[in-house]
């Protein structure tokens, strides 16, 4: 099936690429926004909120529009993002009574899904039948797997030590958040390249905002994990699940 777009789709198919477009658009805004001001400040928590439920919005589209096309990765990629916005917003927000049970079941979907992503990308790059040129395929679920794997992985460690707290809580947050927005930006820039009028599709600049949010990501894991530097950061209190 092609690609749907704008200009192909109509009726609800063309609401959810709207839908889609928006909500890409306030996450990428609302996540440099967020990255850039203060942590733990006023606007700090508005962009946030606004980035976590427009990428959730975004994530959500994505998978119906991947499935709707049937390009496992797209609904891979989207699931992804849903799932990290989510769980980096429980983090320092805490849902109430059975906050405790989602986190479990979070927990449980993502190493089942880690699993069955890694299985098929391992399975299929050993593949002798499958051709070289076509082996790039396994890289998105192997590297997706890889991901969902670790953060599953944090989610163990959460869960049995009752949650996160000081540094451990904030590095859960932000890399999660961190994520979720290269995801959101590499498919904007890089995904939709050629959607992208010529005289502004100036690669090295795509490439540059495509991979933006890394640098904060390592920037922040530095700060926080290694030199465990909270100063500037506003920490709220963590409630019980």
């Amino acid at each position: 099936m092609d690609r749907v777009t704008f200009m192909t789709s109509s009726g609800i198919v063309w609401l959810g690429l709207a839908v889609h477009f928006a909500a890409g658009l306030v996450g990428i805004v609302a996540g440099a926004v967020a990255l850039s001001v203060a942590k733990g400040g006023r606007l700090h928590k508005q962009s946030g909120l606004a980035f976590t439920w427009a990428m959730i919005g975004l994530g959500l589209t994505a998978a119906v529009i991947g499935t709707y096309e049937m390009i496992p990765s797209q609904v891979s990629a989207g699931l992804l993002v849903t799932y990290l916005v989510f769980t980096a917003m429980t983090t320092v927000k805490p849902l109430p009574r059975i906050g405790q049970r989602i986190n479990v079941a979070l927990m449980l979907l993502a190493f089942a899904y880690a699993v069955v992503s890694l299985y098929g990308g391992v399975t299929e790059w050993l593949d002798p039948t499958v051709e070289v040129v076509g082996r790039p395929r396994v890289v998105p679920p192997l590297v997706v797997g890889t991901v969902i794997l670790l953060a599953a992985i944090g989610d163990l460690r959460a869960i049995r030590a009752g949650g996160s707290q000081g540094s451990r809580r904030l590095a859960r947050h932000l890399w999660r958040m961190c994520f979720a927005l290269f995801i959101a930006t590499g498919s904007f820039f890089l995904g939709q390249m050629k959607s992208i009028p010529e005289p502004v599709r100036i690669v090295p600049l795509l490439l540059v905002l495509a991979f933006a949010p890394i640098p904060f990501l390592l920037y922040w894991m530095w700060r926080v994990r290694v030199r465990g530097r909270l100063s500037g950061i506003v920490i709220g209190a963590t409630k019980p699940n």
